[in-house]
């Protein structure tokens, strides 16, 4: 899905590995990629810290936002 020119997907992060996982897949790829709950709070998803910290405050609706559409490289994270 595409807003204002970002490409936004609810996914979710299960466990710690899950959490290594998409810091490592964020951290090989171009541009911004974001990890938002809602419109207050986000943190950079290539940063196991901020996604560590998103995970543990038990975030609702998680999102990921990006610069670039990387859809099939997070699919596995991605829910409906």
């Amino acid at each position: 899905m595409s807003i204002d020119g970002k490409h936004v997907y609810n996914i979710e992060i299960d466990t710690m590995e899950d959490a290594k996982k998409l810091v490592a897949t964020a951290t090989k790829l171009k541009g911004r990629i974001l990890l938002r709950s809602g419109a207050k709070f986000s943190v950079n998803a290539k940063s196991l810290l901020g996604v560590v910290l998103a995970k543990k405050l038990n975030w609702d609706n998680i999102q990921i936002v990006m610069d670039n559409d990387y859809y099939h490289e997070f699919e596995q994270f991605i829910k409906d």
